[in-house]
């Protein structure tokens, strides 16, 4: 099958499973970055449906476990997924944004985009947190290509503006700050000269992911909030693993967590 396709019969089914679950349609959807599961899913009180049961792309990354777990959360009827599909783990575009056609399918209008990500701002550090306010799509794909009617999606404030002042406003105590994530293609981390490369195109953070199902979120009508916890400083000469970011996003897990439950409440 080519990969431009434009509609999703594996969503649809899926979707139906889903809502049987929640109960009724779904207000808002979390995409659960690398070691963040734990900390937002504990929040929600609700069950889990594995990914093989909702037709989803395998993942095979720690720190991404694979189910949705869906339920209640400040009064909010939430699916949070716990396991984010990865272009380096060799799927396309399209199998990336799976969960986000899927939360469209049920009836989603907001979904909340978590991320682990290296900070490039020289003012951040390990364990703080970003709202994102724009991207820059670096992958070299788009999950919208060849779309049969409109294959144009406007991304002025891609990242709604009103979510991110209300995460703001709701932050309590943790320090947030707002900037541009820079999405790459990965599994490789970035050299010294490409982190001063991305830094120079003004790039705050940068990460493996997030930036398409954006692109994906907009193309459905649905309103976006993108949320990074900065588990590393980029560019430095010091070394980074995978257990290295996990430790860092357990750590922080708590934070992501507490400026999501705000939000929701505020909604």
């Amino acid at each position: 099958m080519s990969r431009h396709r434009t509609s999703d019969e594996r969503a649809t089914r899926a979707a139906k499973r889903l809502e049987r679950r929640a109960g009724g349609p779904l207000e808002i959807a979390i995409v659960c970055g690398s070691g963040l599961a734990a900390g937002i899913c504990e929040r929600i009180d609700g069950s889990d449906l594995p990914y093989a049961k909702l037709d989803a792309p395998a993942t095979a990354i720690a720190g991404h476990p694979g189910f949705a777990r869906v339920g209640t959360w400040r009064n909010k009827r939430v699916v949070a997924f716990a396991g984010r599909i990865h272009l380096y783990s060799g799927h396309d575009a399209w199998d990336v944004t799976y969960l986000i056609r899927l939360a469209a399918a049920v009836g989603v209008k907001t979904v909340v985009l978590t991320n682990a990500a290296g900070g490039l701002n020289p003012g951040f550090a390990a364990g703080d947190a970003m709202l994102v306010a724009d991207h820059l799509n670096l992958t070299g794909t788009s999950p919208i290509e060849a779309r049969a009617n409109d294959p144009f999606v406007d991304m002025v404030d891609a990242y709604a503006p009103h979510l991110r002042a209300l995460a703001r406003e709701h932050a309590r105590d943790d320090v947030v700050h707002e900037g541009i994530y820079a999405g790459v293609r990965g599994p490789q981390y970035e050299t010294p000269a490409e982190s001063r490369a991305l830094r120079a195109l003004g790039a705050d953070a940068v990460g493996m992911s997030t930036v398409l199902e954006t692109i994906a979120a907009r193309a459905l009508g649905l309103d976006v909030l993108g949320l990074s916890l900065i588990t590393n400083v980029v560019g430095s000469q010091n070394p980074v693993s995978h257990v290295d970011v996990l430790a860092a996003s357990q750590a922080g897990s708590a934070r992501i967590a507490r400026i999501i439950e705000g939000t929701l409440t505020a909604l």
